[in-house]
């Protein structure tokens, strides 16, 4: 059985790892693996198997919904942030609805912080492996791993329900009488009374009314504090506009570049710095190849003729720098 600093040790290894060519999903993570795909739980189930903890993990996973619910099913499993540690397999819903069957993306956590934000290592986050600085906003919950020198998981699952009890209840049956003129005598004690409470907010702002009060409730009543009838959606954080460095580097920044670029030319993308899916189509729209969402070498090709680079097929460095160099000069 290996170890949380194990693991902690096989992520660092793989910063920066990328994909070649970019957008490919191909590199040795992904052969590893025996598939290339979506890659950041393949990052996860890579590092656990190289440090002895791919047991610990709960085994190899590329689809991120099916690990979450793999640790919920074996009584690892934490919504929220609440009690999250080093080593710990945190999952992320972009759409901030915090429910599991919409978990889009994970990585591990390398350091908590006292203003509620985490530090992660992610694979697959703008095509390469990178430590990120997340908050709870987009945050599902996350798994804790059975090392050999694991934390036990908090007490309970970070759902509020009948017999939960303390500060966290007292807040909510407050915020129940603001939002719902619920009544509730402010006890801390989550009893029949709260209940019926929470399941009547669930129902009127279109939740899953199931009287536990977890993630997605949290939100929707945060929303609800303010006016708001929906929750909303955390916003995107882009590298700052301005022209891309020309180092070969295909990074967030070179990416947002490249998606305001597009935009230009009409596309509707949301700039926030990340080669996903739907900017790979709009920009083989804009090349005008085939549109699948698969950077390949057709794609490749039909890029580095519009660039003006090298035309083989494979998207390295001279084909970022001629793209960057294109972006700068508002050629693309």
């Amino acid at each position: 059985m290996g170890s949380v600093q194990g693991m902690l040790a096989q992520m660092r290894s793989l910063l920066g790892t990328g994909e070649s060519p970019p957008g490919s999903n191909h590199n040795k993570v992904t052969s590893w693996y025996g598939l290339d795909g979506a890659w950041c739980d393949m990052t996860v189930s890579y590092a656990a198997a190289h440090s002895d903890n791919l047991s610990a993990v709960g085994g190899k996973y590329a689809y991120t919904v099916a690990h979450a619910r793999a640790f919920r099913s074996r009584g690892r499993w934490h919504y929220g942030i609440g009690g999250i540690r080093a080593g710990d397999i945190v999952f992320f819903d972009w759409s901030g609805s915090r429910s599991i069957g919409a978990i889009d993306h994970v990585g591990v956590v390398e350091a908590v912080h006292s203003n509620g934000t985490v530090t992660t290592i992610e694979g697959n986050t703008s095509d390469l492996c990178r430590r990120r600085l997340r908050n709870s906003s987009m945050i599902v919950g996350y798994g804790r791993p059975g090392y050999g020198d694991a934390d036990p998981l908090p007490p309970t699952d970070g759902l509020l329900r009948l017999g939960s009890q303390g500060p966290v209840v007292r807040s909510l049956q407050q915020n129940l009488n603001t939002v719902m003129g619920s009544k509730l005598v402010v006890d801390g004690d989550f009893r029949k009374a709260t209940d019926t409470a929470v399941r009547a907010f669930q129902k009127r702002y279109g939740l899953t009314v199931d009287g536990a009060y977890g993630p997605a409730s949290a939100a929707m009543m945060k929303s609800a504090l303010q006016g708001g009838t929906k929750p909303q959606p955390p916003a995107p954080r882009p590298p700052s506009a301005g022209k891309p460095a020309v180092d070969g580097t295909f990074g967030p920044a070179t990416c947002a570049a490249m998606q305001r670029a597009l935009n230009q030319h009409g596309a509707k993308l949301s700039v926030d710095g990340s080669f996903g899916p739907l900017t790979k189509k709009v920009l083989q729209g804009h090349l005008k190849v085939a549109v699948d969402g698969v950077v390949g070498p057709n794609t490749v090709r039909a890029l580095q003729k519009t660039v003006g680079s090298g035309v083989d097929g494979q998207w390295g460095p001279d084909t970022t720098r001629h793209l960057q160099q294109a972006l700068s000069e508002g050629t693309f």
